[in-house]
This record gives C-alpha cells, sequence and structure tokens, in this order.
C-alpha cells in the first residue's frame, strides 16, 4: 500500500526502494535442493524490473510497440466501465 503511494508521487526512479533489505533470504525456492535466494541490492537489480507494477507505463509502452493490442485493450476498459454503468442504472430502478 506505501509502496504504491510513494509510486505515484514519485517521478523516478530514486524513491522506490525494495522492500527487503539487502542479504535477507527470500522464499522462493523452486528447486528442492536449491541455494535460498537472497535479496539483492536496488542497484544490482535491472531497470525495467520497476516499472512492472506500474500500469501507465507498461500501457504507454503498449502504446508504442503494439497499437492494435494498446487499443483493444483501451477498448475492453471502456466496454466494461459501460456494462458496470448500465447494470448500476438498471438496479437504480
Amino acid at each position: 500500500m506505501f509502496r504504491q503511494a510513494l509510486r505515484s508521487f514519485s517521478t523516478g526512479r530514486a524513491l522506490l526502494e525494495s522492500s527487503c533489505k539487502e542479504g535477507t533470504k527470500i522464499n522462493l525456492n523452486v528447486y528442492k535442493n536449491g541455494k535460498p535466494i537472497v535479496a539483492l541490492k536496488d542497484e544490482e537489480y535491472p531497470e525495467w524490473l520497476w516499472g512492472l507494477l506500474d500500469k501507465d507505463l507498461q500501457m504507454e509502452e503498449l502504446k508504442n510497440s503494439d497499437w492494435f493490442r494498446y487499443n483493444r485493450k483501451v477498448i475492453k476498459k471502456q466496454n466494461v466501465a459501460r456494462i458496470k454503468m448500465n447494470n448500476f442504472m438498471q438496479n437504480m430502478k
């Protein structure tokens, strides 16, 4: 919750921080006999990782790379909003 609020006010990567401190063991073991995964410094993670949860950034990248898929998503969101409004208005009678 706090990270989403922080993300909405931030203009860049500088204010975003990982929720795990460096060296914290993360329980994401994929293999039975694998080593435990340890959190890294924020600078060691790739830049694209910090934009994965930013929907506006994702939509902007989709708009630039594949306009047809972007347009389909926008139309689908508009249709869902219209259906919700119609359902709401039907219940008001």
